[in-house]
């Protein structure tokens, strides 16, 4: 078992990178930084990590290696992802061999870009990028996080640590996992509606 997280190079939410790889190494699962391009990627509050892999790297490889990607959001991800034909081209291909895609805050757009979201249920950071997802025929649902058929989508890094969560219960294909496919936004009085 072992995960991508696609880290934009500069612009990437670094609460979604730490609380990401705070669950992945909990839970013991290995993964690989990718990108647009190699080097170190920069984080909008100041965090740097070292991404050794390129998008093309993966093409061109065994993409079998991997079960999953998670595409981690912020304004990098709008700037880096929104048009990457490679990540684009790779989401497609995870999604032919059934691969748990997620994507945080402003990666569903990429991944409505790529086609995998079509006719399907997400849900994206509030604001411009609702509009951009539903032009590429994505139902727009206003809840904190939809997970279903592998996909899963987050509103906002909030809900990074469950996001997270998810994902590993899909790779595991844990025959008990039941759980609903939208997780409700509690009411303002702290119960769920």
């Amino acid at each position: 078992m072992r995960l991508l997280i696609a880290v934009p190079i500069t612009g990437y939410h670094d609460k979604e990178l730490s609380q990401v790889i705070a669950v992945l190494d909990t839970n013991n699962v290995p993964f690989d930084l990718v990108s647009n391009e190699k080097g170190m990627a920069k984080g909008t509050f100041g965090g740097r990590v070292a991404v050794n892999l390129n998008f093309e790297d993966i093409l061109l490889s065994d993409g079998e290696n991997y079960d999953g990607i998670i595409i981690l959001g912020g304004n990098g991800c709008q700037h880096h992802f929104w048009t990457s034909s490679d990540l684009h081209e790779l989401l497609r291909q995870m999604r032919i061999h059934k691969k748990v895609i997620g994507g945080i805050s402003t990666a569903p757009v990429a991944m409505a870009r790529a086609g995998i979201l079509k006719k399907r249920t997400a849900t994206v950071i509030n604001g411009p990028p609702i509009r951009e997802m539903m032009k590429y025929d994505a139902k727009y649902e206003d809840k904190p996080l939809i997970f279903l058929d592998r996909i899963v989508t987050a509103r906002d890094p909030t809900q990074a640590k469950r996001f997270a969560e998810i994902v590993i219960e899909y790779i595991l294909g844990n025959p008990e996992f039941q759980g609903p496919q939208i997780i409700p936004a509690p009411n303002k009085i702290g119960f769920d509606i």
